[in-house]
């Protein structure tokens, strides 16, 4: 199995992902049956629907035909990052204010962990409002990992 080259898969979404205000997410790869699939995740600052997603795909396949980027056969999967995948972006917590997070970070040179709502988002600061209702401010470039937990 040939390399995929990231770089020219992400450099022929940007433009088409932009035009319809998506951003990537994160990416992934896997074989199924033989085949190789290619996992986007994408995602804009209101939420993307599965139409979005599937525009994109087909709009990014046709691209990626053209510049033979993929040198086997392929399927492309163009998706929301879904709820399971942690935030990788300080811009997709601005869409989450008022869901609760687990959220691993970094505080001084330890590894700490927080369950909590998020209630703010300010510049690169993030305010998680703990189960004890007492409320931790971050630097997003101190968070590690934040996953959304389930309502259920």
């Amino acid at each position: 199995m040939a390399p995929i080259d990231w770089k020219m898969v992400e450099d022929a979404l940007k433009p088409i992902a932009e035009a319809k205000g998506a951003f990537l997410v994160g990416r992934a790869e896997r074989r199924e049956r033989g085949r190789r699939i290619i996992q986007l995740f994408v995602d804009t600052d209101d939420g993307i629907s599965i139409s979005q997603c599937a525009e994109l795909s087909r709009e990014l396949g046709a691209r990626l035909d053209g510049l033979n980027a993929v040198n086997e056969p392929y399927e492309l999967e163009v998706s929301s990052p879904g709820i399971d995948k942690p935030l990788t972006m300080l811009r997709q917590y601005r869409k989450n204010v008022g869901r609760t997070f687990t959220v691993k970070y970094w505080q001084e040179s330890e590894r700490k962990t927080l369950k909590g709502t998020l209630s703010a988002v300010a510049d690169d600061r993030l305010t998680f409002v703990g189960e004890n209702g007492e409320p931790t401010t971050l630097e997003f470039s101190k968070i590690i990992e934040s996953i959304e937990e389930l309502p259920w």
